[in-house]
Parts: structure tokens; C-alpha cells; sequence
């Protein structure tokens, strides 16, 4: 397209100074997004945290003229440092920080199947990367489409459809906690619409926590977290509260469940006693003696105590965890890949294919050369109960 200029000069010139101003206010203007872009990827880059237990997207971008930054995240903490460091832009903040309370009439949840499937993102295509057991408390991030956001009582966050969890206010949460609960210690049980116990409801298997309404002798009438009711046997259902209040991890309990886990399949992103992976293994077992693990082996790894092996493991006790993984060398960092309970000094039980014990040693039959060869270090949790990374279930203010 063709300028046409108007024949009188004074005007053309005014004309070409107006677009000449126009021109350097935007590019001013795009130097200006571009360092606060650069500002902001370079404190990104710098502070970015752990995305498995704290949200943090932002972005600067152009909007009506001005700057605006924009994303969501959990971290206050790192919202106003951000901001600190783009200020001299003078940016508009626009970022949200989860949960938003605008978008989310019920902060919390609770888990309603005996095990729900948690995403990486908001569609069921996308990677399984944990489940949480019936009855589990969770935080409501956001809601998107008939998916939630949610942070459960690790930290660890994820995705999960509206049909696994039943929001609840605040004040629901309380009365929930107050009520009498019970957990199931057994391998997997059902839930039925009658005392004959021929209808069923749900499924619960063990962790499974569910409210307690009546105890009739031979069968307890139990409510779930949507409010629905049924019957279920007696048997392996104890008192939450009796269970978590203990607050005593021995060895040889932590060591006696993990056995009776042996040959349970191996399920990436599993957490429960029907298939779980080696992380979801160590958990459960922790979990079923009043305490909560991280989720992942590279976050257990950095709780609890060091333990030095020794030169033939015989420092290593009963109900260590054992992690393997890639060696740090000149050209790549440490990588932590797969965790294990130790049994004592060289033999160890872990979930890889299933639930099975290996050895560290060459002459034993259930010797794993390549477990051998890709361990790095140990951590002991007993003596480190209620520090970062190992919570007391008792003592998490969502139970």
C-alpha cells in the first residue's frame, strides 16, 4: 500500500515526525519487554523450584500498552522477589497465587476411590505420576474443566478429575478430622449398599481411611467422603487415630510389612498395596506406621540422617532406604533413580517388576550386579521422625 502525502509540505513533515516518534516509542517499548523478559527468565533459571511440590510459571508480556506479568504459582515467597527484580520496568502483576481463592469455592478435598489416578497434566492421556488412597486430604489449587489442580499432604502436585476426589469447605475439613475415623491395615476389602453384602459400593485397600458410623458386632457401617454409606467386615480395620498416635517406627515393623508386600506388582506412579512403583513402595510402608515420605526417590533422598554403608554394608540397618541411580561425574550431575528398604547389611527389598529382596552380595542367589553397581548412598528415617521430609501424619494439619 502506498502512502499518498497531502501537497502541503508542513503537514508531510509533521506526518513523518509523528510516525518517526511512534516508531521509537515501540521500540523502546520492545527493548523494554525484552529485558524485563530477560529479568525474569534469568531469575527463573536461578530460583526455579522443584515443580513436583511447588508451581511457578510466569511470564512478562505486552497487554494495552504496558507490561503485565502473568502465570500462577504457590510460592508468595518467590512472587515478591520476582516482582522486586522487574520493578524498575514497572510492570503490572497479574500473576495468581494458588490456590485462588476466585476461582475455587472448596480450598480442600478428599479422596474418593480406593486409589486416584493423579496426572501430570489435566487429561487422562497424560502420565500417571502418583494416586493417593481413599480418605487422603488434599489441597485444591485450581479447578480447569472438570480437572483439578490439587497438592497433597507430601507437597507433591498433580492433576486429578473431579469423579476422585469430593471438595469440601474448610469447616467440612474440621469436621471431618474430628470424626471417627478408621484405616484399613488389610490388603484390599469392599464396601456394600446392604448388611448381606451383596450390592457393592466401593473398594478400599490398605491406607484407605473412611469414617466410622456405627459398629454393629460383626459389621461396620461406614461413610465415604461423598456421604455415601455401606456395610464392610470387621476384619483389618483399625482406629486412625489409635494407628497415627503411636508415633514409635521400629525396624522390625517397618521390615515385617515390606515382606508382606513381596510380589506385588510393579506400577510407575502407583502408590498403593495393588501396584506401586519403588518410591510409591517406600511410602506406603512408612505411611502404614504414621508417617509421611516425599514422593519421589530424588526428594527421599534428601531427608533423613546419612549412613555410611560400610566397606561390606554392615553399618546398613534394618529399614534404611537405599538409592541407585547415576553417578555424578565431569559431565553430568547425580541422578537419583530408584530407592529400596534395606533388610540388614546387604539384602534389601524394593519394588522393580515387582516387590522383590535382592543382595549386594556376589555370592548370595538373589545377588543384582546392576543394583550393586548403580548404588550411590543411604538415609536413615528412624531418629529423623517429624523433620522436613518426614511428617508425622498425626501432626499434618490437613489430618
Amino acid at each position: 500500500m502506498e502512502i499518498q502525502y497531502e501537497s502541503n509540505p508542513v503537514t508531510a513533515v509533521k506526518y513523518l515526525l509523528f510516525l518517526l516518534t511512534a516508531l521509537v516509542i515501540i521500540s523502546c517499548g520492545d527493548g523494554k519487554l525484552r529485558q524485563a523478559e530477560a529479568v525474569a527468565e534469568k531469575f527463573g533459571t536461578e530460583n526455579f523450584p522443584d515443580k513436583r511440590e511447588v508451581v511457578f510459571e510466569a511470564e512478562v508480556v505486552r497487554q494495552n500498552g504496558e507490561l503485565v506479568l502473568r502465570g500462577e504459582t504457590t510460592s508468595s515467597e518467590l512472587k515478591d522477589k520476582l516482582l522486586a527484580e522487574i520493578e524498575p520496568f514497572n510492570v503490572r502483576d497479574e500473576m495468581i497465587l494458588l490456590p485462588d481463592s476466585s476461582a475455587v469455592e472448596k480450598p480442600f478435598a478428599l479422596v474418593n476411590l480406593s486409589a486416584a489416578n493423579l496426572r501430570e497434566a489435566p487429561n487422562h492421556s497424560s502420565e500417571l505420576i502418583t494416586q493417593a488412597l481413599a480418605g487422603t486430604p488434599v489441597r485444591i489449587l485450581r479447578k480447569l474443566d472438570g480437572w483439578y489442580r490439587v497438592q497433597t499432604p507430601d507437597r507433591y502436585i498433580s492433576w486429578v478429575d473431579e469423579g476422585g476426589i469430593h471438595p469440601v469447605t474448610t469447616a467440612e475439613l474440621e469436621q471431618w478430622q474430628q470424626a471417627e475415623r478408621i484405616i484399613y491395615t488389610g490388603n484390599f476389602t469392599m464396601i456394600y449398599d446392604d448388611v448381606d453384602q451383596k450390592n457393592p459400593v466401593a473398594d478400599i485397600t490398605m491406607g484407605g481411611i473412611l469414617e466410622l458410623v456405627e459398629d454393629l458386632g460383626n459389621l461396620l457401617k461406614v461413610k465415604l467422603p461423598d456421604g455415601r454409606t455401606g456395610f464392610t467386615g470387621t476384619e483389618n480395620w483399625e482406629s486412625f487415630s489409635a494407628i497415627m498416635d503411636r508415633g514409635i517406627l521400629t525396624a522390625g515393623s517397618l521390615v515385617y510389612l515390606a515382606q508382606m508386600l513381596n510380589g506385588r506388582p510393579y506400577l510407575w506412579g502407583g502408590t498403593s498395596a495393588v501396584a506401586m512403583d519403588c518410591s510409591g513402595f517406600t511410602k506406603m510402608v512408612y505411611f502404614m506406621h504414621g508417617l509421611i515420605l516425599a514422593r519421589d526417590a530424588s526428594l527421599q533422598v534428601m531427608h533423613g540422617s546419612s549412613v555410611e554403608p560400610g566397606s561390606s554394608y554392615e553399618q546398613l540397618q534394618p529399614g534404611d532406604l537405599l538409592f541407585f541411580g547415576r553417578q555424578q561425574n565431569d559431565d553430568q550431575p547425580e541422578r537419583i533413580t530408584h530407592v529400596a528398604i534395606s533388610l540388614g547389611k546387604t539384602e534389601y527389598i524394593h519394588a522393580a517388576g515387582m516387590v522383590t529382596v535382592n543382595s549386594f552380595d556376589p555370592e548370595s542367589e538373589i545377588y543384582s550386579e546392576y543394583r550393586k553397581s548403580t548404588f550411590i548412598r543411604a538415609r536413615r528415617i528412624i531418629g529423623t521422625e517429624g523433620t522436613e521430609g518426614t511428617v508425622w501424619v498425626k501432626e499434618h494439619p490437613w489430618y
